[in-house]
């Protein structure tokens, strides 16, 4: 999986002495309706315990500039708390959990459904928030073991065709971008 590049977060959890967070890119919008978010937590995790407790999360969905954040979160010795806390600096959403300041996005979510996985847990939230920040941002992605910067391509739109050699026609992609659901 190191082969495929992913989006980083930091998901969190309870507040005060009792927050909790955690790196991670096993997260993934799972339904449109109802909105609902599946985050994945290792059993022996500190963040698995809280989330159990709080029945509660947020997913802080991390911009470029914030690798620091991302590797802090990510150490064994991570803080928490309001060490923790501090350290994400965007005080505290609707569920309670700490945000990240300057992170592009967060959701938050209430547990509907804890499922175990092999040696992690899965656990499906309803979203009942989500908080943007700075979408002009680029979002920062983990990949091979790094953190790659994302470059926005120069190049003049392209026609977007390509044949679909099942039905035997050119579909032009922008007609499905620019298409309503």
């Amino acid at each position: 999986m190191s082969h495929f590049p992913t989006g980083v977060t930091v998901v969190t959890s309870g507040s005060g002495e009792r927050a909790e967070g955690m790196t991670a890119n096993a997260v993934i919008s799972v339904s449109l309706v109802p909105l609902l978010f599946l985050v994945s937590v290792h059993v022996d995790a500190r963040l698995n315990a809280r989330i159990r407790e709080e029945r509660s999360f947020a997913v802080n969905l991390l911009s470029d500039d914030q690798e620091g954040l991302s590797r802090l979160f990510s150490s064994p010795e991570r803080s928490s708390g309001l060490s923790a806390v501090n350290s994400l600096g965007g005080g505290y959403g609707k569920v309670g959990a700490p945000l990240a300041g300057g992170a592009i996005a967060a959701i938050e979510c209430e547990v509907r459904e804890v499922y175990p996985a092999g040696d992690h847990t899965l656990f499906l939230g309803a979203v009942v928030e989500i908080q943007t920040g700075d979408t002009r941002k680029g979002p920062l992605v983990y990949h091979e073991g790094g953190y790659p910067t994302l470059k926005a391509d120069g190049r003049p739109e392209a026609t977007g065709a390509f044949m679909d050699s099942t039905r035997g026609f050119d579909v032009r992609t922008s007609r499905i971008r620019d298409r309503r659901r």
